[in-house]
């Protein structure tokens, strides 16, 4: 199925749902009150991100759900995180709770993979472990304007490019529809002084669509080199968790100990000009990714050496920033 006239009628309905979305958010209270591990400053709206799951509800009534390319359960998936994490952008929610449900939808969004691929149970379950993780390393990324929005329209556009320029495989209405929810989202949070935040709701249901196509496009190529289109993300979440994990922190609590948090407090950088990095880093690999496909490299080197080198950076990224904060607190 190629691209239809229904997007425009859709596109209304997204922004409607949008600017309805904060006099609820304002009479449930979902505000993002700062503290001091906050890297905003302002009280601003969070759950903005339940304009993911709303415009693919807006998909199916649209489009309904036979398209030759199955993602029948990776809506159900979408749907169930979406509902508890929204829950939890309202409430909070039991961490171990919120862990069996994404769980749960990792299996549900493998359930339409494996349609066609069968593992082993082992197999499996060291997949749905590592789609986890990436998943809800969406979420511990999701820490200043723009960085989540940015990365996910960085992954959409390279899912759209394999579609058209290598193989036909995909539903391209519905990877547009996620697109432009992720624009009108960013009217609010492309921002010096963002309006809106993603929340949970946001940053755990892209997550969970891009593991799918990540994941979709692994067993349909059998090439791991499509793990490279999250290697930024993977590869500092990894890191900063492994850092808090040598110094006994609880790696389920706020902190300000990612590289994207020290760039901005420790050297001033703008949000957006992080987030704008982050995202050009990301197409700067998808572009190599998308030349070793095209010249026949082995995936899995160029995914070694892509991990080495994001390593290294990161490595002495934080090397070089705490010899700035430490010259800095001498000074002082």
């Amino acid at each position: 199925m190629e691209l239809s006239y229904k997007i425009f009628f859709i596109i209304p309905l997204q922004i409607i749902a949008m600017l309805a979305y904060f006099p609820i958010a304002r009479k449930l209270k979902l505000y993002d009150v700062p503290n001091k591990r906050s890297s905003h400053k302002n009280i601003t709206f969070r759950g903005g991100g339940v304009l993911i799951p709303i415009s693919i509800i807006f998909y199916v009534v649209f489009y309904g759900f036979h398209h030759g390319f199955s993602i029948h359960y990776l809506l159900l998936g979408v749907m169930l995180v979406s509902i508890v994490s929204f829950y939890d952008d309202f409430k909070g929610s039991n961490p171990f709770f919120r862990l069996i449900i994404h769980f749960v939808s990792v299996g549900l969004i493998m359930m339409d993979i494996n349609d066609d691929y069968k593992f082993s149970p082992f197999i499996i379950i060291i997949i749905a472990i590592i789609a986890v993780a990436a998943v809800n390393a969406f979420n511990f990324m999701d820490g200043i304007n723009a960085i989540t929005g940015l990365y996910v329209l960085v992954f959409f556009e390279t899912v759209l490019c394999f579609h058209y320029k290598i193989e036909k495989i995909f539903e391209p209405n519905f990877i547009v529809v996620l697109i432009i929810a992720v624009l009108i989202f960013g009217f609010y949070n492309f921002r010096t002084k963002a309006i809106l935040f993603a929340g949970d709701v946001g940053s755990v249901s892209l997550g969970l669509i891009c593991v799918f196509y990540v994941l979709y496009l692994i067993m349909h190529t059998n090439n791991v080199i499509y793990l490279s289109m999250l290697a930024v993300y993977g590869v500092e979440t990894g890191l900063t968790i492994f850092n808090r994990l040598i110094r006994g922190q609880n790696i389920f609590q706020a902190h300000r100990m990612h590289l994207f948090q020290d760039l901005v407090h420790a050297t001033k950088l703008p949000h957006l000009a992080v987030s704008f990095l982050y995202a050009l880093v990301q197409v700067i690999i998808n572009i190599g990714m998308f030349y070793c496909i095209q010249k026949g490299f082995e995936g899995y080197l160029y995914l070694s050496y892509i991990l080495i080198l994001l390593i290294g950076l990161y490595i002495i990224l934080k090397y070089k920033i705490f010899k700035h904060t430490e010259a800095s607190n001498e000074k002082n």
